[in-house]
């Protein structure tokens, strides 16, 4: 159950929402059990990625689902003649059909056969029926992305080249594919005026070796994170095939968000070691590092361990208590700073209720009320 603490928090934004948001809410239930469809009615083809709504503010939408090339801004929120509020975007992985293995360590080659999608998903109001599939990145004729297998895909916003940065994990690559002398580095990299995309493919980039340490390892799962001052930095994982090893590290972003910094490399950060899938965020002064348990394609979620820090660089704290265990009676909401983390995979993002974890058993269901183009769009509710 939540905390009292807890619960005065969620009345007070409530109480604010119902100040400073118009009437036109809208009660949107989130279920571990049920898949999310698209418009059409048919599953999304949607995994890991963030989901998140760059900009508060109203922006014109047009019919292709893309903005106008609006920036984010301090976030207006007044609805204008003729223009509706910007959209949730999900930029995520698409993986073929692969059978269940019926083991929580589910990962079999189906999904390292170069033909796992980048694709970009638009919703008005995150719930299932409303999502519209506005940009396949890859594979698409027109692409220019290089033939690779792709995981975990995030797009952040750069205020300095006012570009939308879109990053995707390489996992192996065709000879050649990033040209004739040049070999695929761990990240691939695009670039946008609009969160929808097109993206247009300009490099790929990785961490210094000596800047990970003395062990030789993949650079895996990783997460974007971008500051108030409009600096950028990644948390990666980094570690051995198989068993073994995956420890996170931290480095500061080059100015344009295109490569690492090696110099500052912060890591391996302390807490368990064997974690991926990391997410990397701020509340208030405090900066946030969740480390999630390693499984690949399994039957049930992994554990969060959460790390604290003053800087984005680092140090950060010893990890508290995973907030749930991979096992099939327990069930996993992190709501933190905004980053919800909802069943096995993708996170939502936003900037509204305090710190709050649970644990439950048994299927999970979430509700998340969505207060339209305000400056706190989302409230997030859990309930057994």
């Amino acid at each position: 159950s939540l905390s009292s603490r807890s619960l005065i928090a969620m009345a007070f934004c409530l109480l604010l929402l119902a100040v400073i948001a118009p009437a036109t809410a809208k009660l949107v239930t989130f279920s571990n059990t049920a898949p999310r469809r698209d418009t059409a009615g048919a599953i999304i083809k949607g995994h890991d990625g963030p989901t998140q709504r760059f900009d508060p503010a109203v922006v014109k939408i047009s019919a292709s689902g893309r903005t106008s090339g609006t920036t984010p801004s301090a976030g207006a929120s007044a609805h204008t003649a003729g223009q509706t509020a910007e959209p949730f975007y999900y930029h995520a992985m698409g993986y073929p059909p692969c059978n269940e293995t019926g083991a929580v360590n589910g990962c079999n080659s189906c999904i390292y056969g170069k033909r796992n999608s980048l694709l970009v998903y638009t919703s008005p109001d995150l719930s299932s029926g409303s999502w519209d599939l506005v940009d396949t990145v890859y594979p698409a004729a027109d692409s220019n992305w290089p033939n690779c297998t792709y995981f975990r895909t995030q797009a952040v916003y750069n205020p300095s080249t006012k570009l939308y940065i879109l990053w995707a994990n390489t996992a192996g690559c065709a000879p050649k594919a990033c040209g004739l002398f040049t070999t695929c580095a761990s990240y691939a990299m695009g670039v946008a005026k609009s969160p929808a995309g097109p993206f247009k493919f300009v490099g790929t980039s990785e961490p210094t070796p000596s800047s990970l340490g003395p062990i030789k390892g993949f650079k895996g799962d990783y997460a974007l994170f971008v500051d108030t001052d409009g600096s950028g930095y990644a948390i990666i994982t980094h570690g051995i095939a198989g068993a073994g090893h995956r420890d996170m590290y931290i480095f500061r972003l080059t100015d344009d968000f295109l490569g690492f910094d090696s110099s500052t490399s912060t890591g391996p950060l302390p807490g368990p070691h064997l974690v991926e899938a990391p997410a990397f965020f701020r509340r208030g002064t405090t900066y946030y590092a969740l480390l999630g348990g390693c499984t690949c394609m399994g039957l049930y979620g992994g554990g969060v361990a959460v790390l604290t820090a003053k800087h984005p660089l680092g140090p950060c704290t010893s990890p508290m208590p995973t907030s749930c265990s991979s096992s099939p009676s327990n069930a996993c909401l992190s709501a933190c700073s905004g980053h919800m983390h909802v069943a096995r995979e993708a996170h939502v993002v936003d900037r509204s209720c305090p710190v709050s974890q649970t644990r439950t058993s048994g299927p999970l269901t979430r509700h998340v009320l969505v207060q339209g183009p305000t400056l706190r769009p989302l409230l997030i509710r859990a309930v057994r």
